[in-house]
């Protein structure tokens, strides 16, 4: 898979790709940063991969493409998908 973050002001987006065709996954939805991570582009992250362990998922990173931002701000991720939206428990923190 491919982990795609959008710029979007300053609640930047991220969204899963299919590793082989790049079509957005829309049933895993998007999950907004709460803060500002790219730098007016989009960032790639191609051979990045995800697992499911309970009801925690887990995404590592592959090599990534663009300009991102060192983001020094707390924020609150929101994640939304076709069966609802979900918001990040706990403080606010940094994403990565």
């Amino acid at each position: 898979m491919t982990l795609r973050i959008s710029n979007y002001a300053k609640n930047d987006f991220v969204t899963i790709l299919n590793g082989t065709t790049g079509a957005p996954l829309w049933a895993l939805g998007l999950v907004q940063l709460g803060n500002n991570y790219t730098n007016t582009q989009t960032v790639t992250a191609a051979g990045s991969t995800m697992t499911l362990s309970g009801n925690v998922v887990t995404v590592v990173l592959g090599t990534p493409t663009g300009k991102s931002f060192d983001q020094k701000k707390a924020g609150t991720m929101v994640w939304t998908a076709p069966s609802g939206t979900a918001t990040e428990s706990g403080a606010a923190d940094n994403e990565f």
